[in-house]
């Protein structure tokens, strides 16, 4: 059971820009370039609040949670992922986070997805790349299958639901959930910002998407993922890569502190929040959600949410 923690993750929206015809003024090729409409999205009507769901993607069938707030459906949301650790699901993280709560004030878009071996399952989850940090049990378990196809096959039949604001699309994870959410941070420019929870870090040599704002969360009693897998040597290696300081600012928070890095440029902050006495568990999360939830700690849901409106929007 040791080995049950790794986890987290976000993506896209919903329209499109025309793309404009010209030249040639002949009525078939006007015909062939006219203006392209930009799909429609939020007219599916109905699926508010908690669905679970099955899609096609990559290959693989797989199940995800979606959350909707109230609120007008063709009004573009936010949309956050949130991706599980290993032998969890997308419903125990929906259980853990309170992310519900926090989408019903700022009214941004949920989806918990569950890893490619379903929910719960002693599967690899996810696919986090190569690279990575391990674990003190050795290499995080890592699965073959596209969980960017699944992203966005995700993202495409959500937005029959609720339009999706392209800019400010988010992805953060718990343990193995974390690790993809570096690994998605680091691999997709279309991802606004990431907030991997006790997971361990990527390779950032080859990240085609630059600098990405990105806040880290870690407790320095965790049995399973090592500190230099989450704390300063992965923050620092982000803030090189994103191109900071290496000094910080640090600031209090409940339990822990979280330190900002330096001087980093619009658009490529660093935070780290570090819980002390805080084990391998989702800091701030809901009472009586099992052993993969820390309650008397900063909620490291909201703290994700202030770091992307302050840093990531």
């Amino acid at each position: 059971m040791i080995r049950g923690a790794l986890l987290g993750l976000v993506v896209t929206a919903c329209s499109s820009s025309p793309e404009l015809g010209g030249g040639d003024a002949s009525p078939d090729h006007d015909a062939a370039n006219a203006p392209v409409d930009a799909p429609a999205c939020g007219l599916r009507g109905g699926l508010r609040g908690k669905t679970v769901r099955t899609i096609e993607a990559g290959g693989l069938t797989r199940t995800y949670h979606v959350y909707l707030p109230a609120g007008d459906p063709e009004t573009p949301m936010p949309l956050v992922f949130v991706h599980h650790g290993y032998t969890m699901s997308g419903q125990l993280m929906f259980d853990i986070t309170g992310h519900a709560d926090l989408a019903d004030d700022e009214k941004f878009a949920l989806v918990f997805p569950d890893g490619q071996g379903g929910p719960d399952s002693n599967g690899a989850p996810w696919n986090v790349g190569t690279g990575v940090c391990s674990s003190f049990f050795g290499a995080p378990p890592n699965a073959s299958g596209d969980d960017f196809a699944m992203l966005d096959a995700i993202t495409a039949d959500l937005a029959e639901d609720q339009c999706l604001d392209r800019e400010h699309v988010y992805v953060t994870g718990f343990s193995m959930g974390g690790y993809f959410a570096h690994h998605a941070g680091c691999m997709r420019p279309d991802i606004r910002g990431v907030a991997p929870h006790s997971g361990g870090t990527h390779d950032l040599t080859s990240c085609p998407s630059g600098k990405k704002p990105i806040i880290m969360f870690h407790g320095r009693a965790d049995a399973l993922i090592p500190a230099s897998c989450s704390d300063p040597a992965a923050a620092t290696a982000w803030a090189q890569h994103n191109g900071c300081a290496t000094t910080t600012t640090s600031r209090t928070v409940t339990g822990g502190t979280c330190v900002r890095y330096d001087g980093c440029p619009a658009g490529g902050q660093v935070e780290l929040c570090t819980f002390s006495g805080m084990a391998h568990c989702w800091a701030g999360g809901a009472l009586s959600a099992g052993i993969y939830s820390c309650p008397a700690y900063e909620s490291a849901t909201r703290l994700a949410w202030q770091f992307w409106k302050t840093d990531a929007w």
